[in-house]
């Protein structure tokens, strides 16, 4: 068996066993993976953490005692419901060249390149500078309550690593060109619900004190207010790199800040979902809850919203605009609120110019840019710390396929695996020897 065959194989198996989260039940995927370490020669630790759940730590010892290099993955997954999928999200079936099922592309798909780098890298007898830490986690699609944030706590080393990777960034294809995008920083998570009381009563006798009607005004005014699109440093750098020169019909690209005046651009960013997110906050109808029965008023009702914000926003500000849009006949109840605004990591390191060095060597001279992650992903916990933690995972990926991620029938090529673990090795051999 090859290395790709080997890499698809495993990756199925891998689908195949339900992380949803919630409620996790990553146990016996993290059993799974362990096994294959031990087999393999590496050394493992698994960290229970609540039933059937627990984290997984393998190690390929380096020459120095030196600060390790982590490489980290999710092996929880977001909910599938199988009667909206072409094939079972938990099948794993192979189809098409392609590989389907909840967790192809986020991110099981990397976890199985990590684990297969890091073995042939053990294989290849080339011993790291430092300590290289394989560090599978559960809980991410979550918060990380039972992983990355536990493991922090349990491991002291882990909170004095050189250097993380993980995932957040990809190549790109666009209108037939490839760029890579190396997440350096992400969105704030500032998600949160409207809920209302109001009086009951039957559906015929409509009154003015309707729980529904009051989340519904609110969720209006919030939802049609506007953000403004800001410039920020790195999504400056970011399309500026690949951009620069476009022409379009009312526009041409010159720089952000300059093009961002011009009214056709603009709306060329809003009909484009990647550069919207990317340019202003976001917010996002995702629930709806309220009444039970169609002829009677209910006395509760809510609507949660998926808010991010970008990096240099602040998040209290953003809350007392939500309050003011919202009106006085609901109350906004942030979600989950995080504690601290992490960090960027810098992107004028040694890390960032090896992974161009590996890409220019794998892909050609494509642009290698820094990228703003729109969703959250535990990197945030290591860049509180002041850790470099880059997400990037050198598969080659259209915004159509990306999409997939969170969606129906997600997937992943069997070409992109062995891209992803041609890459992966590569970027793996450079931080053992830099």
């Amino acid at each position: 068996m090859n290395d790709i065959d080997r890499a698809v194989s495993l990756l199925s198996e891998l689908i195949r066993i339900d992380t949803s989260n919630p409620p996790g039940n990553e146990e016996e995927a993290i059993l799974f993976l362990e096994g294959y370490l031990r087999k393999e020669g590496l050394s493992t630790e698994i960290f229970p953490v609540a039933p059937k759940r627990a984290n997984l730590m393998a190690r390929l010892k380096g020459k120095s005692k030196e600060k390790p290099i982590v490489l980290l993955s999710h092996i929880d997954v977001v909910p599938a419901k199988a009667e909206d999928w072409e094939v079972p999200p938990f099948s794993g079936e192979v189809r098409d060249g392609f590989v389907y099922g909840r967790g192809a592309i986020d991110m099981k798909s990397q976890a199985v390149c990590q684990l297969l780098a890091l073995t042939r890298l053990y294989k290849d007898r080339l011993t790291p500078e430092r300590d290289i830490l394989f560090l599978a986690t559960c809980d991410e699609e979550v918060g990380g309550q039972y992983g990355v944030e536990y493991m922090l706590k349990e491991v002291e080393e882990l909170r004095h690593a050189s250097f993380v990777l993980s995932e957040g960034g990809c190549i790109i294809e666009e209108n037939g060109c490839l760029h890579a995008q190396v997440s350096v920083a992400e969105k704030k998570l500032s998600q949160f619900s409207i809920e209302a009381k109001g009086t009951g009563g039957h559906g015929s006798m409509p009154h003015h004190d309707n729980a529904n009607e009051k989340v519904l005004a609110a969720a209006n005014a919030i939802m049609s207010y506007q953000w403004p699109l800001k410039p920020t440093g790195i999504i400056t750098t970011y399309l500026n790199g690949i951009l620069k020169g476009e022409k379009k019909e009312g526009f041409t690209y010159t720089n952000l800040r300059e093009t961002l005046r011009n009214k056709r651009f603009r709306e060329f960013v809003e009909s484009n979902p990647v550069y919207n997110a990317l340019l202003r906050n976001t917010v996002t109808v995702t629930i709806l809850k309220g009444g039970e029965k169609v002829n009677v008023i209910p006395t509760e009702s809510s609507i949660s919203f998926d808010a991010r914000l970008l990096p240099t926003e602040d998040r209290q500000a953003f809350f007392r605009k939500i309050r003011v849009l919202a009106g006085k006949d609901v109350e906004v109840i942030p979600i989950g609120a995080e504690k601290h605004d992490p960090p960027q990591s810098g992107y004028d390191t040694p890390y960032f110019r090896g992974i161009k060095k590996v890409m220019k060597k794998l892909t050609g001279p494509i642009p290698v840019l820094p990228f703003v992650t729109t969703g959250a992903t535990d990197l945030r916990h290591f860049r509180e710390l002041g850790i470099p933690a880059y997400g990037f995972f050198p598969i080659t990926l259209s915004n159509q396929e990306l999409f997939r991620m969170h969606g129906l029938n997600e997937r992943i090529s069997v070409r992109n695996i062995g891209e992803g673990l041609a890459g992966t090795y590569e970027i793996l051999k450079f931080l053992a020897t830099a």
